[in-house]
């Protein structure tokens, strides 16, 4: 009977799913999802059985948060907008500059009619809202891309007379393309939002040994690799203040 209940253990454990780490942001603009998953599969391989998957597609992502030990990365707007649909709870948070925030901005070229087109790889109901508080209107026409220096390139190559980004992904792209931003400028800015989150289900939130994975990056080798690629400085928990105000919007 021991010999029975050794072989079944072995079974489970063979066969078993690993734990899937799933990955979408709109702001960070990488091309080889490949390397990503390397590094991320290499770094995860210490901690235990996980498997690091990135999506460019944000409805195939979703399809994918069904499993109750799904860990997600993700934007804190997409965040809000699912959270509750899928028991989701945010545990860590990126940082950079020492900053765990960041702001929207909506870009034109200077002195731009206020007529168009619009690029935006947010949801088209927040970036009304944020025409709503530039211009006191919404009746620009709005277009969905898939990254947000996608919205960027449109506007610099005159295909869209506005784009709706993060403040850091329009700083990034005036330090790599000054030509192609030199006439561009912001015309409106949000609240400051937090950067990319961290996010399981309600049952592995408190597991202080899961969230070390992501808190420890920025000490080994692979993890550094993957920060660099993320374009982030670490990974941090997130404090009771900060978990309260992630709440408050659902």
């Amino acid at each position: 009977m021991k010999i029975i209940s050794i072989f079944f253990l072995f079974c489970v454990m063979l066969f078993a799913e690993p734990h899937k780490v799933y990955y979408y942001t709109t702001d960070k603009n990488i091309d080889n999802f490949k390397i990503l998953k390397v590094n991320f599969d290499r770094y995860l391989t210490k901690y235990g059985d996980y498997e690091f998957q990135a999506f460019s597609d944000k409805e195939m992502f979703e399809t994918f948060l069904k499993d109750n030990d799904t860990i997600v990365m993700l934007s804190s707007l997409h965040y809000k907008q699912i959270s509750k649909k899928h028991n989701l709870n945010a545990v860590c948070v990126a940082q950079n500059k020492k900053s765990i925030t960041d702001t929207n901005v909506i870009i034109g070229k200077k002195s731009a009619p206020l007529q168009g087109t619009l690029t935006t790889a947010f949801s088209k109901k927040y970036t009304k809202k944020l025409l709503r508080k530039t211009f006191g209107i919404s009746h620009l026409t709005l277009l969905k891309v898939p990254k947000e220096i996608d919205a960027l390139m449109s506007v610099g190559y005159g295909m869209s007379q506005f784009a709706s980004v993060s403040k850091s992904s329009f700083k990034l792209l005036q330090k790599t393309n000054r030509p192609l931003t030199k006439d561009m400028r912001i015309y409106s800015e949000s609240d400051p939002n937090y950067r990319m989150l961290v996010a399981v289900n309600n049952k592995n939130a408190k597991d202080k040994d899961f969230i070390r994975i992501f808190t420890n990056m920025n000490k080994s080798k692979n993890g550094k690799s993957i920060l660099k690629i993320l374009g982030i400085d670490n990974l941090v928990k997130l404090n009771n203040t900060h978990l309260r105000e992630l709440r408050s919007v659902r």
